[in-house]
């Protein structure tokens, strides 16, 4: 009986030991040991820090990727086709001519011989005039996306580099030209940059005619900005020959007869010789947008 009731007092001892434990886990919520909890706190911010850092990575190879991309295509925009030469018909005949000259002037590959007449003031290139070779250059000089055809060739004063024009040559349409200009025996026609022009010629022994044109991109000619005009008139005590100068603006003035007596003249003496060189000097500062290196293309003709 007393054995009974001591087994019966230990069990409910130990009943209560045990209910007690686990009310005090329920009371704190733990399930698991402390340090496991910590182990996975601390791997969790490194899982996501690899993960950013392959996010970082992916837009950089990305970025690098777009880049080289653009950089690829825009070389591949950037690269041009070689130029085409539109003149290559009127060169091919302006060289025949000059090597069978059946005329002193050329007037372009649609007027041969006496079949075609030019209209009257059509400008045209000497065929009488070369050695071995002629020697051109396109440029456009008017900024127009059409180039130019420029026979002649490059000189230099006082450190600056000019082109001597022998011969000034457009488009008109397709396949069309026009000789826009060209020196004469006794003048020296200078392209200085832009879309002037310096012409120096004798008229005679006692005549000598200065001008300077800018070339006309819409009506394909050389517009007249002025004109001085020397005349020589007796001597001075030393024999040298007396200069007088007539100034001319724009087209205007005509040679037929004495340029100093002329009332179209804007100017004489040395007022017209400084005014003249101011437009000169206006004229000439445009040499900077002529290229430094010039291609030029040598044509036999022997």
């Amino acid at each position: 009986m007393k054995k009974t009731i001591l087994t019966k007092a230990v069990s409910t001892l130990l009943c209560a030991s045990m209910a007690l434990a686990f009310a005090s886990c329920a009371a704190t919520g733990k399930t698991e040991p402390e340090d496991t909890k910590e182990t996975a706190a601390e791997s969790k911010p490194e899982a996501e820090q690899t993960s950013e850092s392959s996010k970082e990575t992916t837009v950089e190879t990305t970025a690098e990727t777009t880049e080289t991309s653009e950089t690829t295509t825009e070389a591949a925009t950037t690269t041009t086709a070689p130029k085409v030469n539109p003149y290559e018909r009127f060169i091919a005949d302006y060289q025949n001519s000059i090597m069978n000259p059946t005329d002193t002037w050329y007037y372009g590959p649609d007027y041969e011989g006496d079949t075609v007449i030019p209209p009257e003031g059509t400008v045209g290139l000497l065929t009488t005039k070369y050695g071995d070779y002629i020697a051109y250059t396109l440029l456009d000089i008017d900024k127009d996306g059409t180039d130019e055809l420029i026979f002649g060739y490059v000189h230099e004063q006082d450190g600056v580099s000019y082109i001597n024009v022998e011969g000034l040559v457009t488009m008109t349409g397709e396949d069309e030209y026009k000789i826009v200009a060209a020196g004469w025996e006794r003048s020296n026609l200078t392209y200085v940059g832009g879309c002037m022009f310096v012409n120096s010629g004798s008229g005679g022994a006692a005549l000598h005619i200065d001008t300077i044109y800018k070339y006309n991109s819409v009506t394909k000619e050389m517009d007249t900005v002025c004109e001085l005009i020397t005349e020589y008139e007796g001597t001075d005590d030393n024999g040298i020959p007396i200069p007088k100068y007539s100034l001319f603006e724009g087209d205007n003035y005509h040679f037929t007869g004495s340029a100093y007596d002329s009332d179209a003249a804007t100017c004489h003496d040395q007022e017209a010789m400084d005014k003249f060189t101011q437009t000169k000097d206006a004229a000439m500062a445009n040499v900077k947008d002529i290229p430094e290196q010039i291609e030029w293309t040598m044509v036999p003709i022997k």
